[in-house]
């Protein structure tokens, strides 16, 4: 998955000549006007098999939820546009110190398909997240945070990368997502803790009442539930009673199975309460 928006700002350091200030500040009104252009989701979405959805297609058979349509998230424009802005905010500076590149994420709230990319240019890395995967039922703001989070772990994420012509600079998706989990997540919902405000009683009691442990591993459940909902693949209901099986080789291309995906957020989340600190061996195979 991959990302795009532009509003190159950074922490703000206790002294900062008007130079380093001015495009924060332009960055600040951008925004606030783009906040400003709200719309109001019409299209009904059919039942699939199992807990899956499957909104209106278009004629090329993708997901297709328009600006205007009926039977959406809860998640508004303003949302999708604080949310961005939040995490560029938050990880722009990482960004820049390990890849000498500005990080752009574009708001593309008009867009109508369901998915999220991470790309690298010539001049920036690019973080893109899709308008229909904000509309999608299902979609919260925990759930985008770890979409944003597991992008942002491609681009940064480290060892393991993917071997595929092109793209050996980008983290596995298993990486990604532990990367999401053990760093991202945590210092981001540390942050700003709204986009977690309730949790599953099964987080509370894995993570034992810790608050960065339950904010990580509720919004990875979150993201699952959501790409479910919308999954090529059979949908096998998640839990985090269970744990995949081990894996005999590195999945360095592909993504693992839906219950990997989340028992790699529970060992992400679990890193937070000082425990060893290791993704699971269901992508990531014991030495």
């Amino acid at each position: 998955m991959r990302y795009l928006y532009l509003v190159k700002c950074a922490t703000l350091p206790v002294a900062m000549s008007l130079k380093k200030v001015l495009p924060y500040i332009l960055a600040t009104l951008l925004l606030g006007f783009l906040m400003g252009m709200v719309q109001t989701p019409k299209v009904l979405l059919k039942g699939k098999t199992g807990n899956q959805v499957n909104a209106q297609e278009s004629i090329e058979g993708y997901f297709y939820l328009p600006v205007g349509s009926s039977n959406v998230s809860a998640i508004s424009q303003q949302d999708y546009v604080g949310i961005i802005g939040r995490f560029i905010a938050h990880n722009y500076n990482r960004v820049v110190s390990e890849t000498g590149l500005p990080l752009y994420v574009a708001l593309e709230w008009e867009n109508p398909y369901f998915g999220a990319f991470a790309k690298k240019n010539s001049d920036t890395m690019q973080i893109s997240l899709w308008g229909g995967m904000a509309r999608a039922p299902g979609a919260t703001p925990g759930a985008l945070a770890a979409i944003l989070c597991h992008e942002l772990g491609h681009i940064v994420g480290g060892q393991p990368r993917q071997t595929i012509p092109g793209v050996e600079w980008s983290s596995s998706e298993g990486q990604s997502d532990f990367f999401a989990a053990s760093q991202c997540l945590p210092s981001f919902l540390n942050k700003y803790p709204d986009l977690v405000s309730s949790f599953d009683p099964e987080v509370m009691a894995v993570c034992k009442e810790n608050l960065t442990c339950a904010r990580t591993l509720q919004a990875g459940l979150e993201m699952s539930r959501l790409l479910q909902k919308y999954s090529y693949r059979e949908y096998v209901p998640v839990s985090l009673n269970v744990t995949e099986k081990e894996t005999a080789e590195l999945l360095r291309n592909k993504y693992p199975s839906d219950q990997c995906r989340l028992d790699t957020f529970k060992n992400g989340a679990l890193c937070q309460l000082g425990n060893s600190c290791r993704a699971p061996s269901c992508w990531f195979p014991k030495e």
